[in-house]
């Protein structure tokens, strides 16, 4: 079950809310169905930020993994 963030039309309010596959969002203050449901920024691992995989510019001839073409080579 997907949580999904929103703004009501009708009062404004900013929410988030965890959906089941049927059921119809409306707004916790008003009660309005009429939502926008907004961009969600992903969640980052709450540990360690030096522990998390940072991409690094791919050497000049690359490592030859297939994500060294795209910008992710993991080799320093």
């Amino acid at each position: 079950m997907p949580i999904y963030e929103y703004n009501c039309q009708q009062c404004a309010g900013d929410f988030e809310l965890l959906l089941r596959t049927n059921a119809a969002p409306q707004c916790p203050e008003c009660g309005s169905q009429r939502l926008e449901k907004q961009l969600s920024v992903p969640a980052a691992h709450s540990g360690n930020a030096a522990s998390l995989p940072v991409c690094q510019a791919p050497p000049a001839g690359g490592c030859g993994a297939p994500q060294c073409g795209g910008g992710g080579c993991m080799m320093p």
